[in-house]
């Protein structure tokens, strides 16, 4: 199982905790099924604080065509993400950009410029609140 800053690149004290996290929650890891919704692919599974399985959802809620501040408006339903300091959500927004930014100038792959330029709208929206 992978720690924060296995899974991510980049850690912060407050990204510690032991919380089951799967870290991808992107379209082709939820199944629908008449039971119910089904995580799938636990490739990416992290221990660590509850906010980061929220936080890695708003690139995936950006590339639905949401904004930014939609995103985090949905995200604002959970206890979770209310509680958590804007300063800390800043700091993983910026860190996650930039990791995405380096990666993507490192690649031809689509979907890292996708998730760099998803990445970017989220550090820029909350850098320029």
């Amino acid at each position: 199982m992978l720690t924060p800053k296995g899974r991510l690149g980049f850690e912060h004290p407050a990204m510690a905790g032991t919380a089951l996290l799967h870290t991808d929650l992107t379209a082709a890891n939820l199944i629908v099924t008449p039971r119910g919704l089904r995580l799938v692919d636990w490739a990416m599974a992290t221990r660590g604080a509850p906010w980061i399985e929220l936080a890695m959802l708003v690139p995936w809620l950006i590339a639905a065509g949401h904004t930014a501040e939609q995103a985090e408006h949905w995200l604002s339903r959970n206890p979770v993400w209310v509680v958590t300091k804007p300063a800390l959500l800043d700091y993983f927004a910026s860190k996650n950009a930039a990791k995405w930014q380096l990666k993507s100038r490192q690649s031809s792959a689509g979907w890292m410029h996708d998730l760099a330029d998803w990445t970017a709208r989220w550090a820029d929206y909350r850098c320029g609140r």
